[in-house]
């Protein structure tokens, strides 16, 4: 069913990707689980259905659950603590807030749901809450959960999950503890101390937490709260601290680098050795073979000279005596063995020579091995070194930009266009009681307060050209006796939301009078939209108000009509004889022209195109000397959440 206020985590199985949803709060119009339990809460169904949705194949599983599956349930966390496992705790019920910790192990096609049993008496047990945040911590000695906030029990626990045992950490600040439906992050800034970022929620508190969560050697924790504009100091003075206490770690490691870099130098000194002998083995070989090839030849030399000399000897036969014929064939057969015997030698060194050859192939292929073994290793390390190197240049550079970028936020504030006042009416750049109508305005950046007077019937005109605005009076709008304070407020910035597809082209007025008129005030502002030559960007521009008292921020802005915008003027013009905040923007988006029947629509839409790039170009100009965002939040029930825009 479509829902919100459901938990999710991502588990994988086989290589695969899985998310798992559990409970939550959906329309009743969708179809229903089997196995499922479902409860009415007004027009909606809270439920605590589970299922696994298949990243590769878009496929949605309802998987068996086990064990003590939790009620119809929302608002609570789903913390995964290992690829397979999480732990769910709090959230909201039929029976109102829980404080119940499950924890659930998951498999292919099922889901195993265990109920971690609250002792009671004196063990500590955090109250029930919903809207919370939470994040794990991984330690030397197991991992943590840690919990924050959360509607009704603005607190902050510690729980040893292998222990099961909770811890309430203390002493923490209101803009810490006092939020909810805030995003929480962990930061592990040493192996044995993490920030964690807190931002947002239903709070009073805009800005940004940081908590510092260290574990000490005696197994112990402590707090800190980190202030923004010490994040970076902090931050350095942790990482030297901390690896300070880690130096004999780290020498150790060193040495044991140190010597296995002497044991890889050893062996392949001693590999290089090796090699070398069995070269000078094999050219001693070489030689001893060539040797033998000499002889041979020289032999075989003999050997023709003999068969020569008994060739001519039995030419000469009848001319020898048989005694020297003797010894000559004596002599022949004694170099036919020796002939005999150096081939078989030869043949003897030949296999050796193989034998010798294939081992020095092995060897080299092996101190290939080992060489390609060393080169990653360099690798890797260069690769953590070049890491470590590039995390410094990071900081640094993180550092300096944040620098600058507050540098120019303090010059862009600064920085005003100078111009001359004139007015009819008299002015007053000190405050007096009819200014306290303004007095409820809330979370502004005012750049400047000022009080007119407006006496008696005749017409008049306040022009306080420094911030761009004329105030225009009627004749007769008082009485000849009258006398009336008109109080302006300019703001640059503030938690403004301004209508859906619009952009804030000039700055922020509230506006108040002491008494009522009894004709409306001409209110003239100047915006940021050179329309000089374009009378057809006029139709993009618009007014907006928002009261000045409203129940619970941002400011929301409507559209109004009755504005006049003149293409040959930098001002706009409204009358109005209710006042609150006022400003003007311009549209961001042109809807189709339906006005000349025979255009062709290629041509509307190139038409359209150019307008809209125009009247972007002019919008983007104007925010060069102010600028302001959009932010659309959803309050959720029983608080509020803010965004802001300048």
């Amino acid at each position: 069913m479509k829902k919100a206020y459901c938990g999710m985590v991502s588990v994988h199985f086989d290589s695969e990707h899985y998310l798992v949803i559990i409970g939550g709060l959906g329309s009743s119009s969708t179809p229903k689980q089997p196995n499922a339990q479902y409860n009415n809460y007004y027009d909606d169904l809270r439920c605590n259905e589970i299922h696994y949705y298949r990243i590769s194949s878009d496929q949605w599983i309802s998987p068996v659950v086990t064990g003590d599956r939790p009620p119809p349930i929302e608002d609570f966390t789903l913390t995964p603590v290992t690829n397979n496992t999480a732990v769910m705790f709090g959230g909201y019920t039929d029976n109102g807030v829980s404080n119940k910790l499950y924890t659930i192990s998951f498999t292919k096609t099922s889901v195993d749901i265990l109920e971690v049993p609250n002792p009671g008496g004196s063990v500590q047990w955090p109250e029930g809450r919903y809207g919370h945040s939470s994040v794990l911590i991984t330690t030397s000695s197991g991992p943590y959960l840690l919990v924050v906030g959360g509607y009704l029990a603005y607190d902050v626990w510690l729980l040893d999950i292998n222990k099961r045992k909770w811890e309430e950490l203390i002493n923490l600040p209101d803009n810490v503890t006092r939020r909810f439906r805030h995003s929480l992050s962990v930061w592990s800034v040493t192996p044995t101390t993490n920030w964690i970022i807190e931002f947002g929620g239903g709070t009073s508190y805009t800005d940004t937490a940081v908590i510092e969560l260290r574990y000490t050697s005696d197994n112990d924790w402590s707090t800190s709260v980190i202030p923004l504009d010490q994040y970076q100091d902090q931050l350095r003075r942790r990482i030297l601290s901390d690896w300070e206490n880690l130096g004999l770690s780290k020498e150790v490691q060193l040495l044991r680098g140190h010597l296995q870099e002497r044991e890889r130098e050893f062996y392949e000194e001693q590999l290089q050795r090796e090699i070398k002998e069995k070269k000078q083995i094999q050219q001693d070989r070489d030689k001893e073979q060539q040797q033998l090839l000499e002889e041979k030849a020289t032999l075989s030399q003999q050997l023709d000279d003999a068969t020569t000399l008994l060739e001519q000897a039995e030419k000469d036969k009848s001319s020898l005596e048989l005694e020297h014929y003797k010894k000559l064939k004596a002599k022949v057969a004694e170099i036919l063995e020796e002939k005999t015997q150096v081939e078989e030698k030869k043949q003897i060194i030949t296999e050796d020579y193989e034998k010798l050859k294939l081992k020095v192939a092995d060897m080299e292929e092996q101190y290939l091995k080992e060489k390609q073994i060393i080169i990653e290793k360099d690798k890797v390390i260069a690769k953590l070194t070049l890491n470590e190197k590039q995390i410094i240049t990071d900081l640094k550079e993180k550092e300096l930009y944040i620098a600058k970028l507050v540098k120019e936020r303090q010059e862009r504030v600064l920085k005003q266009p100078i111009k001359e006042t004139s007015s009819i009416g008299l002015q007053f750049n000190y405050l007096i009681p009819s200014m306290d109508n303004l007095d409820c305005l809330s979370d502004v950046q005012v750049a400047e307060k000022k009080l007119f007077l407006v006496q008696g019937e005749k017409p008049q005109l306040i022009n306080w050209e420094k911030y761009g605005l004329r105030i225009g009076v009627q004749e007769d709008t008082l009485s000849p006796t009258d006398t009336v304070e008109v109080a302006v407020v300019t703001l640059v910035g503030g938690e403004f939301v301004f209508p859906k597809n619009t952009v804030l082209v000039s700055a922020v007025y509230a506006v108040s009078v002491s008494k009522p008129l009894l004709k409306p005030l001409r209110l003239e502002i100047e915006h940021c939209i050179d329309l000089r030559g374009r009378p057809g960007l006029t139709q993009f521009l618009k007014f907006a108000i928002a009261p000045v008292s409203t129940p619970s921020l941002p400011y929301h802005f409507l559209l109004v009509e009755g504005g006049e915008f003149k293409p040959d003027s930098w001002y706009g013009s409204i009358q109005r004889k209710e006042f609150c905040l006022v400003a003007i923007v311009g549209e961001k988006r042109l809807p189709k022209s339906s006005t000349n029947g025979d255009e062709s629509e290629e041509e509307e839409e190139e038409q359209e195109e150019q307008s809209e790039e125009e009247t972007e170009e002019e919008v983007e100009d104007g925010n060069s000397d102010s600028s302001c965002d959009s932010d659309k939040t959803k309050d959720p029930p029983g608080g509020s959440s803010g965004g802001q825009g300048e």
